[in-house]
């Protein structure tokens, strides 16, 4: 009853006061202090902090060191130890006191009383009950009293010393002691000094008007004024009071941005996980119940990326497309056989653009929080999705030896054709491919025409199926009009969508990656994970909470098809479009794609161990900025894809000391080519005779000598008339350019094919990189329309083939 008069209130007797007292409830329900969430990487650092209102971090009183508790105690209850939840003296100087100044200006409030407080306000969820649990009125402190009374008779002086140093707030946004050493110190709080500790013991009073960081004069009396109480109790010595309180204020605030994920060293994919538990049903039943969990319950996220992996990606990514280029570089790298996402990272810095604007409209190319890696509205993959293709053939029954002619320009009757410059077609991206290609050679040579004869045969929803039975989730290699609730308004894929084989429709890096490691583990398809466990702590223990964890793996194809791919993708790389930039010192399979005109290009490839995919375009829209000039050449998946991708298994096999896994023996299919007697075309006029040849099939090479033969006839060719050959074999024709050997056409011009022949252009396809006259290139001029697909040999280190 002590405490009565301290908020002394007209008309209330003590006898009153007493009932109000004993009708009051004695337990204090006590809910789980906020604590911001721990992200960990699968090797246990620490990769985020995400942190709600109330950043706290729950520690034991026996990580607070000694100077911190006794200050603490000494300027807000020095006779804490002494009292049992209430300290009568302090009530009856409080009393006295508002009675000379006519309000209520002390209430005597023990730390039991103050942790009471703290504990309901906590606890109150809207304005009324917030203002209620902190208003001046004898209601309130009674009902402090009576739960300070109650927990002093159930725990001990320390647990409930334990419990305030965690709960108080000390500004700032810091609640705790442990989080307001490091945010105002930067240190733990077993390592806080005396002035330290006395800086923080003074902000409980009034946290803001005492903040170091605003109010740098008022902090610094304050905490002398708790050192004055320390040496005042005897409970620090003169030199220590001295030096401490002659000092200045010393901060070490570490900035922190206001998305956690932004601090994070992996921010992507920081985003990531959130992201996707915030979606989670399973870890909360509405995303409101899964945002206060993850950042006010404390928990302890344990993820699947390795930080080797990460850094290896994020380094390869920087380098071959610095940080500030318009096109960004992303690369996602999974586990094969578990689905884990070992990488996610892009050429870029996480946080909001300098312009306010959003990506598509920025002209900020150093930062974003997009996350094009797990966007599938993003990016086409080009031709990295012809595997899909490859794959239907083989479940179909086709061979590796299925051999088509493979035009320049390929009209299908199925399929609507493309028609830029007005040519109704299909195209190949170089001239030179034109021929017969099996399974095996087309997809090295990623030909186009020889796969949508393929599809024309096969029928494009089955690749799609294919595709989705891989790992691949995007709404846009699903049916047209499906009923998927999520993929509701987005356009799927029709029985006519030809360009889809060519890699047309969108997909996330993510996926790709997924699939491509559904090959490396023979068939076995995981879905993508992020998160490995959840944990909450409770009392003394970690309690595991649930999250979706994905469905299990499953044998998505029958390994001996996975086996015939990989011993395929081989090839892309030792031979291939991706030979010049692919190899990585050791057996791998992988795939180029570069999407129409430059808009995207993507390499994907792995090996048993690590399967990883590469994005790059410009997010501003990849069809309105294509790939084109990017420093100072066009791309191609086989160029600064195929970089990116080899510079990150390199090093992630070798900072994960990878031993070298077989993969099949790679496959060397050739076509099976018809064959044709070769006419004799000697003594003929040049073109007369490759025009006679290429219609026949075959491919044609001129070059000029010294004859006596008027200029510009055929006098000898190679193979010999009469020969049975391939209509894959070129045919060599030497062409009479006079005593000279540089035939001279009427008017003084040069025949096509002699005098100074002209270079291609780097990053440009070229005609075969032979001297001499493609005459199918005059005929066909100029490589008709589909997505284009190689390397860029001259330009980035690779072989001149698509």
């Amino acid at each position: 009853m002590l405490a009565l008069p301290v908020v002394g209130a007209a008309g209330l007797t003590v006898k009153g006061g007493a009932d109000d007292f004993l009708d009051l409830p004695a337990n204090l329900t006590v809910p789980p202090l906020a604590q911001a969430s721990r992200v960990l990487d699968a090797r246990g650092n620490v990769l985020a902090v995400l942190r709600g209102e109330q950043d706290r971090e729950v520690v034991s009183l026996g990580r607070v060191p000694p100077v911190m508790r006794q200050a603490i105690i000494d300027i807000e209850d020095s006779r804490f130890y002494e009292h049992d939840g209430l300290d009568y003296k302090g009530l009856v100087r409080a009393y006295l006191t508002n009675r000379e100044n006519g309000e209520v200006t002390q209430g005597g409030s023990t730390l039991t009383q103050q942790y009471v407080k703290n504990v309901l306000l906590m606890s109150a969820t809207t304005a009324e009950a917030k203002k209620a649990a902190t208003e001046q009125t004898v209601q309130r402190k009674l009902r402090e009293a009576r739960y300070a009374l109650y927990l002093e008779a159930h725990l001990s002086k320390d647990e409930i010393l334990e419990r305030y140093l965690n709960i108080a707030y000390f500004g700032d946004g810091a609640y705790g002691v442990q989080v307001a050493a490091r945010h105002y110190f930067n240190v733990d709080v077993d390592k806080l000094t005396l002035p330290q500790a006395a800086l923080l013991a003074g902000l409980v009073k009034n946290p803001n008007a005492f903040n170091p960081a605003i109010h740098p004069q008022a902090a610094r009396e304050r905490r002398n004024v708790v050192l004055d109480r320390m040496f005042e109790l005897h409970h620090i010595d003169a030199a220590a009071f001295h030096q401490a309180h002659d000092g200045e204020v010393v901060l070490n605030r570490q900035p922190h941005s206001a998305d956690p994920c932004a601090d994070s060293t992996a921010p992507f994919f920081c985003a990531l996980v959130r992201q996707r538990l915030l979606n989670d049903r399973s870890f909360a039943p509405t995303e409101e119940d899964a945002r206060r969990l993850l950042f006010e319950g404390g928990l302890t996220i344990r993820t699947t990326l390795d930080p080797v992996a990460q850094q290896a990606a994020q380094s390869a990514a920087t380098e071959v497309i610095p940080i500030g280029n318009r096109v960004a570089a992303s690369v996602a790298m999974v586990q094969p056989n578990t689905g884990q996402v070992l990488a996610l990272a892009i050429n870029r810095v996480y946080g909001p653009t300098a312009d306010g604007q959003p990506a598509a409209l920025s002209t900020d190319f150093v930062h974003t929080k997009e996350i094009y890696p797990v966007d599938e509205d993003s990016f086409s993959p080009g031709s990295t999705y012809k595997v899909f293709t490859l794959i239907s053939a083989l479940e179909s029954g086709l061979p590796l030896s299925t051999t088509l002619h493979a035009p320049l320009c390929y009209h299908s009757n199925v399929f609507p054709n493309p028609d830029p410059q007005g040519k109704n077609c299909y195209g190949n991206a170089d001239p030179s491919e034109d021929g017969f290609y099996s399974l095996t050679t087309a997809t090295w040579s990623s030909v186009n025409t020889y796969y949508i004869q393929l599809a024309e045969k096969l029928g494009v929803l089955k690749t799609a199926e294919v595709a989705r039975r891989m790992g691949v989730t995007s709404c846009r290699i699903r049916q047209h009009n499906n009923n998927d609730p999520e993929c509701r308004g987005v356009d799927g894929i029709t029985r006519v969508d030809g360009s889809s084989i060519l890699g047309s429709n969108e997909i996330s890096t993510l996926d790709l990656a997924t699939a491509y490691a559904t090959l490396a583990a023979r068939g076995r398809k995981c879905d993508a994970r992020a998160v490995l466990a959840i944990t909450q702590r409770v009392g003394g223990t970690d309690r595991p909470l649930p999250f979706d964890t994905g469905a299990p793996c499953q044998q998505a194809l029958d390994p001996k098809i996975a086996d015939k791919v990989s011993a395929v993708l081989q090839g892309v790389i030792n031979h291939g479009t991706a030979s010049g930039n692919g190899q990585i010192g050791r057996p791998a399979a992988g795939k180029t794609g570069t999407a129409e005109g430059f808009s995207t290009a993507s390499f994907a490839g792995y090996i048993p161990q690590l399967a990883a995919a590469v994005t790059l375009a410009d997010p501003r829209g990849p069809t309105s900025h294509p790939l084109i000039n990017v420093k100072g050449r066009n791309v191609f998946g086989g160029g600064y894809p195929a970089q990116v991708w080899s510079r990150t298994m390199i090093r992630t096999i070798a900072g994960l000391g990878l031993p070298v896994e077989p993969l099949p023996t790679p496959d060397d299919t050739q076509p099976e080519v018809p064959t044709k007697a070769l006419p004799d075309v000697v003594g003929q006029p040049q073109q007369v005779a490759e025009q006679t040849l290429v219609q026949l099939g075959f491919h044609v090479r001129s070059q000029p000598v010294p004859h006596p033969a008027p200029p510009g006839t055929v006098v000898a060719m190679s193979p010999a008339p009469g020969s049975e050959v391939s209509l894959n074999t070129e045919v060599t024709l030497q062409i009479s350019g006079g005593l000279t050997g540089t035939a001279v056409l009427p008017g003084g011009s040069t025949l096509p094919g002699f005098g100074a022949l002209a270079q291609p252009n780097d990053g440009q396809p070229a005609g075969g990189g032979q001297p001499g006259t493609d005459l199918r290139r005059q005929l066909n001029a100029s490589g008709g329309s589909g997505p284009l697909d190689g390397t860029d040999g001259r330009g980035q280190g690779g072989r001149r083939r698509r």
